[in-house]
């Protein structure tokens, strides 16, 4: 009989194996496919009336956005040399594959004629060197857009190169931007150049490049952090890498369903493997302790594995459910970037669970199959070792619950009043290191020349056979340039009244026919820099550096006032100040702003969950304290700091709720195991349930946070500032499931509901 369960349960492992080698392999397939994005554009994916506008405009016209600005050095561009370099290195760019057209202050035109024919600024033969310096000079005080092109001081020249896609193709572009480096090197050689590469285009590139290194070094990172926690906590190598096996499954996992799904890494994603990871060694880690208390009461080895999993796999369910919840709140976002993360998350962290309760129970019957399981957790193995005992924490809580519950609870409210008061904060360059080298040279040329990023004001032409250009047209325009340029002296303002004022003193007519005929000489991608293909629209452009997004929406209302002191009604004569800076100021704002509506579902979907899971209201309300007292403290902390709250801090902020959820259900699940029927809230029962709890409670946030300093290494501020605000919450949430959450349970008992404060029974 012995040998027939024995053959019985050799058969039962070894399909069990050949079940997790075929989910492995269908997980590597997903991984095969697995893609890689900034994100930076699909994050303002909405319903949002401002991005409504940017995609109306956005194809009509040449932005921004999509250029590459090549940006040169040389200790004077009025040497023949230095600028017969920049010469060869424009002529040379127009003829790279993917290059729409490119512009510079060779490109420059003076005052067109009747015929639309205008002469290039910078002669083909050059002058002696004081003629072109007083040449450069007078061009880049006067030309229309010279002082993004050229700097005062003749040391900086900058190149505009437009992509042929607008730089919808991200791998496209990279391609070109390849290209235009090799070029730059070439040039810069002979022509004692210095050169770099910048733009919003190049930045994107140089996040995503960033990301495949981050997949890597974050996931290794929260590998061996989590096998070392593991090892100290277990006091066993065979027992730390028996526990760190099924997490590392869970990882394959995760990134095979992010593949498998079409789920890209970006910058928002990047952290999600690692948070994944590092959860499912928790779990694993809950199993482990388990089975070695369930060996040292005695238990036979099979019965020990499945005590475990019985008594322990349902709180794990029940922290990953409430995990996924808090990931199915960020559904809710305005913002399609943030829906897929609430979308991987749920799905990810189902993966997870599923990969440790299988893989777990099979590596320890497995390796019960060559080794005594009892041996394994003789002695201390398998016992945390005093530094993870914080019992002096819950046995202060339960000596005096009165006062500690109370003062959570005041402590609550405070930090729930100032909460409301945190700010929306975004700018584009919050994701990207400030000593990368293209934000160090975006931050050059918006110093040394007019900033690459802008705020656009559509302007409505006249309909009819003129393409809508005509006299009273020209006038509009002309009015809303100077608006713009009266609102923000300091600021460059480029349209077709640039244009006009070079043309001198002729009748308004005129103008316009001359505008018309030098627009018919311009390529589509320049002209679409002016008006709209379909001739409908101008656009008056007003070149500013991104300070944030505070500061953008300050610069817009300073512009709709402006304009609206100068007649032009919104809707009608102009459309609202749109584009790409302008659009993400105020929709982060908005989808920021929706993260707090996503936390409060979490909130209220867990609490729910906790009542119905363990069938008793009390408890979903008692652990909604320590739940929310860390997250409400740390906006708190962000409110009054000033730190504001961004897409890191609110996606963090509402993970971590979910997170933080996790210990406060093993503790209820102890409690339920050790309370007497009908007595859930027996003070012995809850002292005990603390003393079980409190090691492995500080061992699971231990590997959490150790595991999530790997982000700190990361090439994505925002991921790396996710992780830090990660930690923060998970030791703040052990404190509070230490101190709060026994105090609160210890209020609830009827002794204490009748009589009030007293010493512990």
């Amino acid at each position: 009989m012995g040998k027939i369960a024995g053959s019985r349960t050799i058969a039962l492992l070894a399909v069990s194996w050949l079940v997790l080698l075929l989910a492995d392999l269908a997980a590597l397939v997903g991984i095969a496919r697995l893609d890689f994005d900034d994100g930076l554009k699909d994050a303002f994916v909405s319903d949002s009336a401002w991005y409504a506008d940017y995609n109306r405009f956005a194809d009509r016209f040449t932005q921004t956005d999509g250029d590459i600005v090549v940006l040169f050095e040389s200790a004077d561009f009025a040497r023949p040399r230095a600028l017969t370099g920049l010469s060869d290195f424009v002529l040379e760019a127009g003829f790279v594959d993917g290059v729409a057209s490119t512009i510079s202050i060779l490109t420059l035109r003076g005052p067109p004629g009747p015929d639309g024919a205008a002469d290039p600024l910078v002669p083909a033969n050059l002058p002696d060197p004081d003629t072109l310096a007083r040449l450069l000079d007078d061009i880049a005080a006067g030309a229309p857009g010279a002082a993004a092109l050229l700097s005062p001081d003749r040391r900086l020249a900058a190149v505009l190169v437009s992509l042929a896609d607008g730089g919808r193709s991200l791998q496209g572009a990279r391609t070109v931007i390849v290209e235009l480096q090799n070029l730059a090197a070439e040039v810069a050689r002979d022509g004692e150049l210095g050169f770099s590469v910048t733009g919003i285009t190049p930045l994107r590139a140089a996040v995503v490049d960033g990301l495949y290194r981050d997949i890597v070094v974050l996931t290794g990172i929260g590998i061996v952090a989590g096998f070392l926690v593991c090892l100290v906590a277990l006091r066993s190598l065979p027992l730390a890498l028996l526990t760190t096996m099924p997490s590392a499954t869970a990882m394959i996992w995760t990134l095979g369903v992010f593949g498998a799904f079409g789920f890209r890494i970006n910058i928002v994603t990047v952290a999600l493997p690692v948070l994944i990871l590092v959860l499912s060694f928790t779990d694993s880690l809950h199993l482990t302790f388990e089975v070695g208390r369930r060996l040292h009461a005695g238990r036979p080895p099979h019965a020990a594995l499945a005590d475990a999993v019985r008594r322990v796999g349902p709180a794990c369910a029940l922290a990953s459910i409430t995990t996924a919840i808090a990931f199915a709140g960020l559904t809710f976002s305005g913002s399609l970037i943030i829906r897929d993360l609430g979308f991987a998350g749920v799905i990810a962290g189902m993966a997870s669970l599923l990969a440790v309760l299988f893989a777990h129970p099979l590596l320890f019957a497995t390796a019960g199959r060559f080794a005594d399981l009892a041996g394994l957790f003789a002695g201390n193995r398998g016992t945390p070792p005093a530094l993870f005992d914080w019992q002096a924490l819950p046995r202060l809580a339960l000596a005096r619950p009165l006062p500690v519950a109370a003062g959570g609870l005041v402590l609550l409210a405070a930090a729930i009043a100032v909460y409301p008061t945190i700010e929306p904060v975004h700018s584009l360059r919050e994701n990207v290191a400030a000593g990368n080298p293209v934000i160090v040279a975006l931050d050059r040329a918006d110093v040394g020349l007019a900033p690459v990023n802008a705020v656009d004001i559509p302007v409505h032409l006249a309909a009819g056979t003129q393409g809508g250009l005509d006299a009273d047209a020209l006038a509009r325009v002309e009015k809303a340039h100077g608006a713009v340029e009266r609102a923000v002296a300091d600021g460059m303002v480029l349209s077709l009244a640039s244009l006009a004022r070079q043309i001198g003193d002729v009748p308004a007519a005129d103008k316009a026919v001359r505008l018309r005929a030098l627009l018919a000489r311009m390529d589509h991608n320049q002209r679409a820099r002016f008006v709209s293909g379909d001739g409908e629209w101008a656009l008056v452009r007003l070149h500013t550096a991104d300070n944030g997004g505070r500061a953008t929406r300050d610069l817009t209302a300073r512009l709709e006032g402006a304009l609206a002191r100068a007649d032009l009604r919104i809707g009608t004569e102009i459309a609202r100040p749109t584009g790409f800076l302008a659009m993400s100021a105020f929709v982060s704002a908005e989808m920021i702003t929706d993260l707090n509506y996503c936390f409060l579902i979490a909130v209220g979907a867990s609490g729910l969950l906790t009542v119905l899971w363990f069938r008793n209201w009390r408890y979903g309300l008692i652990a909604l304290v320590p739940n929310l007292l860390p997250i409400a403290l740390v906006g708190a902390w962000l409110a009054l700091t000033g730190r504001g709250l961004q897409f890191a801090s609110g996606v963090a902020l509402t993970v971590a709720f979910g997170i933080a959820v996790d210990d406060t259900v093993h503790v209820l699940n102890r409690l339920r195991l050790n309370a007497p029927a009908g007595a859930p809230f027996d003070p012995d029962a809850i002292r005990r349930s603390m003393e079980e709890a409190t090691p492995i409670l500080v061992v699971t946030t231990a590997v959490l946070s150790f595991g999530l300093i790997g982000t700190f290494l990361s090439t994505v501020p925002t991921a790396a500032y996710f992780g830090a605000l990660s930690i923060v919450v998970l030791v703040l949430a052990v404190i509070a499931d230490l101190v709060v959450l026994p105090a609160c349970l210890a209020l609830f008992h009827p002794r204490r509901l009748a009589m009030g404060e007293g010493r512990p029974a």
